[in-house]
């Protein structure tokens, strides 16, 4: 990629926020806006009604689908804004379903051989912004949009989201990173708050990587 085509990465839990704050980066940096489709993944309503039966099928489609669209910008060196990266996919998403018992040794052996395969010669985002908000939170935000298959997720997989979460960001060392709390802003319905957290943004990104690019 181009010096000069910044690709950015939010991630976050379930209900963090992390959709929004892309969509509001997006706007705000006037830059392509890469977002997570529930609607392109047939697996979801299934899977929660279903872990075990449908945990690999549901984490190969996404890690497929985002794979596949952060080649794209990455090949043709556009600035982006991505909701959530390839690597939470594998490291978060998949392990703690393995964790948890909801996908067996098999298909985990099965997922981690594919996902390495589609992860070899994926770049890391320039920077990686961490929207870290409480379990309870990301409930709370899950029940106000009221999804009816979420309804059906267990508490105590967001707990383990979180926790991982937590653990991951303090572990990456793929490029620079930036931690927002989530309950420390209003992102949304406070302008002033948006303009402060696209400074802090920008500011973090290595310079070598300014001014965005829209297209090309």
């Amino acid at each position: 990629m181009s010096a000069n085509h910044p690709f950015l990465a939010v991630a976050g839990s379930i209900g963090s926020g992390k959709t929004t704050l892309t969509r509001q980066l997006a706007h705000r940096l006037e830059v392509r806006g890469l977002y997570e489709s529930t609607e392109a993944n047939p697996y979801l309503a299934d899977f929660y009604a279903d872990m075990p039966r449908y945990s690999l099928p549901l984490q190969l489609r996404f890690l497929a689908l985002r794979v596949a669209e952060t080649r794209e910008v990455q090949r043709f060196g556009v600035s982006a804004v991505q909701d959530r990266t390839c690597y939470e996919d594998a490291d978060i998403f998949a392990a703690n379903l393995h964790a948890r018992g909801d996908m067996d040794d098999r298909d985990w052996e099965t997922y981690r051989l594919v996902s390495g395969q589609l992860l070899a010669g994926i770049e890391p985002p320039d920077l990686l912004v961490y929207l870290a908000r409480s379990p309870a939170g990301c409930l709370a935000q899950i029940q106000k949009r009221g999804r009816e298959y979420e309804q059906r997720m267990p508490r105590d997989y967001l707990d383990e989201l979180g926790a991982r979460y937590d653990a991951w960001f303090a572990a990456y060392d793929r490029g620079p990173k930036l931690l927002v709390r989530g309950e420390d802003h209003d992102f949304v319905g406070d302008p002033n708050d948006l303009e402060r957290l696209v400074g802090r943004i920008v500011d973090a990104l290595p310079q070598t990587r300014l001014p965005f690019v829209s297209e090309r």
